[in-house]
């Protein structure tokens, strides 16, 4: 495929999806408003308006389909689990967010504490939230032990389902909100992070008090929330699971996986 292209394709990429209108300039720090403007202007007044801005819209599907990548002799099995979830532009998105964190997504995230620090199987599992335009997906993601592999998703499970019937503690959720916040802040105290979040609202067609409550938004979630989280979005017998590994040694563990990810 790579080979396939020439110099002309390329050009004509560039053409058709490079131009003033898909552009965005940001500035951040202490600077002469007219002066910027005006420089941003000489540098950029003779590019050719371009094409319109066009976000071609994803379908997101869910499925408890298992896939599996033979990699003979691996010591260690990378395994992926996920599911689509609401986007930024949805009302749950700050509940998704801070659920993600305390299930998988922080160092003293739930399936963190029990398959890195109690069982051992792994070094540095972390579960995310990736966006694009209107679209999302929650993953879990982590390389275990080969031998450990079908014992790592029925830890992943057991983590998905409590959080599914038993609301965390208030203190818990507590500590996990204080980590979101502190996060938020740091990342407004440099010029590139505040970029980032001004580009993140743009793309998401979201105004600035997403933002200016993002703080207020975070502690507002409550331990009854998050279970609620977990039992709209959360559902494992939907998602989907990629394993790659030594086959021989994950086939024993695939039937267990299949199992556990259909269970409903």
């Amino acid at each position: 495929m790579l080979s396939a292209y020439s110099l002309a394709s390329i050009k004509d990429f560039y053409d058709k999806n490079f131009g003033a209108k898909r552009s965005a300039v940001y500035v951040v720090g202490k600077f002469n408003e007219d002066s910027v403007a005006h420089a941003i202007d000489q540098a950029f007044n003779g590019w050719k308006a371009g094409a319109e801005i066009d976000y071609p819209q994803a379908t997101p599907a869910k499925s408890n389909q298992i896939s599996m990548i033979d990699r003979p002799n691996a010591p260690q099995s990378t395994i992926m689990l996920g599911i689509p979830v609401p986007d930024p532009s949805q009302a749950d998105f700050q509940a998704l967010q801070t659920t993600n964190s305390l299930l998988g997504g922080s160092f003293g995230s739930r399936i963190t504490s029990n398959i890195r620090e109690d069982k051992g199987y792994t070094y540095s599992p972390f579960s995310a939230i990736q966006s694009r335009h209107r679209v999302a997906v929650w993953y879990e993601q982590a390389d275990v032990t080969s031998e450990h592999t079908g014992a790592s998703l029925q830890e992943i499970s057991k983590e998905i389902k409590r959080l599914q019937t038993e609301p965390p503690a208030p203190e818990e959720l507590a500590g996990i909100q204080n980590y979101e916040a502190g996060i938020f802040v740091l990342q407004n105290s440099t010029p590139g992070g505040i970029i980032g979040q001004l580009n993140f609202i743009d793309q998401h067609g979201l105004d600035d008090s997403y933002l200016t409550n993002k703080v207020k938004n975070i502690y507002a979630v409550t331990p009854e929330k998050v279970s609620e989280t977990m039992r709209r979005y959360f559902k494992y017998e939907d998602m989907t699971l990629v394993m790659v590994g030594d086959k021989k040694l994950l086939e024993k563990q695939i039937k267990d996986a299949k199992q556990t990810l259909k269970a409903k």
